[in-house]
C-alpha cells in the first residue's frame, strides 16, 4: 500500500499579496487581458530583467504557438528541436505544418548543443527550438552565431527558467524569440500562464496584430487609425487579469524564492557528490556560463531498473519523486514517423530521477532524501 508522502515532490509557492490583488481586480471590474495588473507585470520585467517587448499569455503553450505563427512557419519548413522535451515544444510547430527534426541531447546534460544540431541542418531548416533543461542554459553563443550566418531563427523554450541566466542574460531573452512558463509546476506561477519575449525588432508590429486576434485594436485605442479592423491572422493568447494579479504577487517574491531554491539545490549537490565521485550516478552538470534558478534537482542512475528501484525505495520512505519526459521520438504519436536513434535522449529518459525541490522544503527534508539515496546506492 503506497505511503502518503511526508516530503512531497512539489508544493506551489503562495504569495500573501495575491488575495488583495484579486480583490482589486474584482473592484475594478475589468478582468480582460492587458489591463492594470497585466501592465504591472510587464513593467516588472522591463525594470528587473530589461525585457521591454513581451506578451503575457494564457500558458507557455500559447506563447510557443504564438511564436510559430509570428515566425510565419509553413508546410515544408523544418524545425530542429530536442526530443527530450514536453509536447508543447513540438505541437507549436506541427500546428503550422512544419517537419520536426529531433536532435539528441549532449551526454553531459539533457540539453541539445550545436554539435547535435549541425548534422540536421539543410536548406529547409527555418528554426532551432531549444530548451534549457532544469534552468541550466544551453551554450547559446555558438548556436546564435551559426544561426545568424545561415538565416535560421532561434526560439528558446525557457519554460523552467524564470530568473535563470546565460552569461548574465536572462534565458528567453537571448534568441530571436523566447517563451517562459508560469504553470503551477514552476517556481513561481499563476496556475496556468506564460510569456513570449520578442527579441527581434522586426517582429514587433506583427506580434501586436497577432495578439489582438489579427486586428489593429491597439492602434485604434491609441488614436493612430480611424478604423478597427481585421489586418492579419491572429488568435486569443492573452493572459487574463486574474492570472496577471496572481503573477504580479509572485513576481514580487521571485528573489526570495530563487534564494531558497538555490539553497536546497546546493545542499543536494554537496551531499550527493560522493556518489558521483565513485561513479555510481550523475549529478547535474553546471557549466561556468550558466546561472541557475534552482528550479529542479535531478540525478541520473546507471539503468532504468536501478532508477525505478530507487524511486520505489524513496516512496516507501514517504519521499515523492518523479521521472520526466517520455522522449517524443519514442512516443506512440510519433514513433512510426521517426526512425533515428537518439542514444543520449534514451539514456536520460530511462535513468533520470527528479528529487523534491520547492520553497517549502526544509534542510532536514533534503538531508533525509540524501540519506535515503545514499543508503540505497551503497546497499
Amino acid at each position: 500500500m503506497p505511503v502518503l508522502p511526508n516530503i512531497p515532490f512539489h508544493i506551489p509557492y503562495k504569495s500573501i499579496k495575491a488575495l488583495d490583488y484579486l480583490h482589486e481586480v474584482l473592484i475594478q471590474n475589468n478582468a480582460a487581458s492587458d489591463a492594470y495588473f497585466h501592465q504591472r507585470c510587464k513593467n516588472w520585467f522591463a525594470q528587473n530583467q530589461h525585457i521591454s517587448n513581451m506578451y503575457l499569455c494564457g500558458s507557455c503553450t500559447d506563447a510557443l504557438e504564438f511564436s510559430g505563427l509570428l515566425a510565419g512557419f509553413a508546410p515544408g519548413d523544418e524545425i530542429i528541436l530536442p526530443s527530450y522535451t514536453f509536447t508543447s515544444t513540438a505541437n507549436a510547430f506541427l500546428l503550422r505544418g512544419c517537419t520536426l527534426r529531433f536532435a539528441d541531447t549532449s551526454r553531459a546534460r539533457p540539453n541539445i548543443e550545436l554539435e547535435q544540431i549541425l548534422p540536421l541542418i539543410n536548406q529547409q531548416t527555418r528554426a532551432i527550438a531549444l530548451i534549457h533543461y532544469a534552468g541550466i542554459a544551453v551554450d547559446m553563443d555558438p548556436i546564435l552565431s551559426f544561426a545568424k550566418a545561415h538565416n535560421i531563427l532561434v526560439i528558446e523554450d525557457a519554460a523552467q527558467c524564470i530568473g535563470a541566466r546565460y552569461k548574465g542574460k536572462y534565458l528567453g531573452s537571448i534568441g530571436n524569440l523566447g517563451c517562459i512558463s508560469f504553470h503551477t509546476s514552476k517556481i513561481i506561477h499563476c496556475g496556468e500562464g506564460g510569456a513570449l519575449f520578442i527579441n527581434q525588432e522586426s517582429f514587433a508590429s506583427h506580434a501586436e496584430l497577432i495578439f489582438e486576434k489579427g486586428t489593429n485594436r491597439k492602434a485604434y485605442k491609441n488614436y493612430e487609425t480611424d478604423f478597427y479592423e481585421w489586418k492579419s491572422i491572429g488568435s486569443s493568447y492573452g493572459m487574463s487579469e486574474f492570472q496577471a494579479a496572481v503573477l504580479y504577487a509572485q513576481l514580487q517574491g521571485l528573489s526570495d524564492v530563487i534564494i531558497r531554491q538555490l539553497k536546497y539545490w546546493n545542499l543536494y549537490h554537496e551531499n550527493l557528490k560522493e556518489l558521483e565521485a565513485n561513479g555510481t550516478l550523475l549529478l547535474p552538470d553546471l557549466p561556468d556560463y550558466a546561472q541557475i534558478n534552482g528550479s529542479e534537482y535531478y540525478i541520473v542512475l546507471e539503468s532504468e531498473l536501478q532508477r525505478n528501484q530507487l524511486q520505489q525505495h524513496l516512496e516507501s520512505q514517504g519521499i515523492q519523486t518523479t521521472t520526466h519526459y517520455r522522449a517524443l521520438h519514442r512516443s506512440s504519436f510519433y514513433k512510426n514517423r521517426y526512425k533515428q536513434q537518439l542514444i543520449n535522449t534514451d539514456y536520460f529518459e530511462a535513468c533520470l530521477l527528479r528529487l523534491p525541490l520547492h520553497f517549502y522544503l526544509t534542510e532536514q527534508d533534503v538531508l533525509q532524501v540524501c540519506k535515503s539515496v545514499i543508503r540505497f546506492i551503497k546497499n
